[in-house]
């Protein structure tokens, strides 16, 4: 008894979703869809430019790639998530809301924030 009314609910609901709403819906899901894959498109793209012009598909020529885990800024920041729904009070009352975050070199790099190419290094090597 219990599941035929639950499906019967189901059913009132689906019935009252207008066309516009399922297109929202598929217009969403597909910009969620692009958003998400925006950054390997990215990086397919401009690795076929790289390789159209002669140049290093890794680092297009410069000879450096960014540490992956620093980003390229040589820092790493401790202390949490980057962002917090619940207000952290540091006991000062100016910084309500704002957590401090500490700041250590990168382990990865050594502070450097980039590495040498290892295709252009390997290339070096073959020629």
């Amino acid at each position: 008894m219990r599941d035929e009314d639950g499906k019967r609910e189901e059913r009132k609901m689906l019935e009252h979703i207008t066309a516009s709403e399922i297109a929202g819906y598929a217009v969403g899901t597909l910009l969620l869809s692009a958003t998400i894959s925006a950054s390997k498109i990215d990086s397919f793209i401009s690795s076929s430019q790289r390789s159209s012009l002669g140049m290093c598909k890794r680092c297009g020529d410069l000879k450096l790639i960014a540490c992956s885990r620093c980003r390229g800024s040589g820092l790493i920041k401790e202390g949490g998530p980057p962002f917090s729904l619940i207000p952290v009070v540091d006991g000062n009352p100016r910084s309500f809301g704002v957590k401090t975050k500490k700041q250590a070199s990168c382990p990865n790099c050594r502070a450097r924030g980039h590495f040498s190419c290892p295709d252009c290094r390997c290339s070096k090597l073959h020629s």
